[in-house]
């Protein structure tokens, strides 16, 4: 059975989540705990597979409590849950060690969902989260999945095309860097009328690599002229495709 740990000190949150996460795997065993004294009980008692942490625990923050928890469980799966701005906590929830940020937002999106039936599958859960009736072998890599992801951005008056930028490193967007398509190292993506890409579908050459990327856009004119990259950044995570849930051999 697949363990999963709430750690919020908001009761009603959790409540929110866990019927969430019931309704959609009712073999999980969900435990909670409101705090990191309680969490790490949880954890000394019997280790959980998956950690949903909030940030803005009281006594240690779910940050630190992170750290903690990766170094004596690394095998633990932590995704940070929280309210926060994302932009602001993604360099210190890589930091900790975090696997997944996402927004508390996220329950009503279905993202939370999806992560979770992603690492079902990759951990050989069946797809209620019971535990599968074969263990999970594969041996062979498989090509990565994202989970969708949008990047949209705000219309330049007069310009109908734009090209997107994708590196991981932040220092390739510095103006004695930054080349435009020319940028060795650099992938990019021409955007035709309109304002968003939406991953992987739109994008396929996106890296598949996990981590936090930077993602520059630029608008170009009839002549060919961009301007310089606006710059955004974000934690990417990749999983593999679900197990295929039902099958089976008939005559034909």
């Amino acid at each position: 059975m697949f363990r999963i740990l709430l750690v919020d000190d908001n009761s009603s949150f959790r409540r929110v989540v866990k019927n969430n996460l019931q309704d959609q795997f009712p073999a999980t065993d969900i435990v909670e705990a409101a705090d990191g004294e309680e969490a790490l009980r949880q954890i000394a008692s019997c280790p959980p597979h998956l950690i949903f942490m909030d940030i803005g625990l009281p006594g240690e923050d779910g940050l630190a409590l992170t750290r903690k928890i990766k170094a004596s469980h690394p095998n633990v799966i932590i995704s940070i849950l929280t309210g926060y701005d994302l932009q602001k906590i993604q360099e210190p929830a890589i930091r900790s060690g975090a696997d997944y940020l996402l927004s508390k937002g996220s329950i009503a999106t279905g993202e939370i969902i999806a992560l979770l039936k992603s690492i079902l599958s990759e951990k050989g859960f069946n797809a209620d989260g019971s535990t599968g009736s074969f263990p999970s072998g594969r041996k062979e890599k498989i090509t990565p999945l994202i989970l969708k992801r949008r990047i949209w951005w705000e219309p330049v008056s007069g310009v109908n095309s734009y090209v997107v930028y994708v590196s991981k490193g932040r220092t390739i967007f510095e103006p004695d860097q930054f080349s435009w398509e020319k940028t060795p190292g650099i992938i990019s993506k021409l955007v035709v009328g309109k304002t968003e890409l939406v991953l992987p579908e739109e994008w396929p050459e996106f890296p598949v690599e996990p981590g936090m990327y930077y993602i520059g856009i630029t608008s170009r004119d009839d002549l060919g002229n961009q301007s310089d990259p606006f710059l955004l950044s974000g934690l990417f995570k990749f999983h593999a495709p679900p197990t295929p849930s039902r099958g089976g051999i008939d005559h034909l």
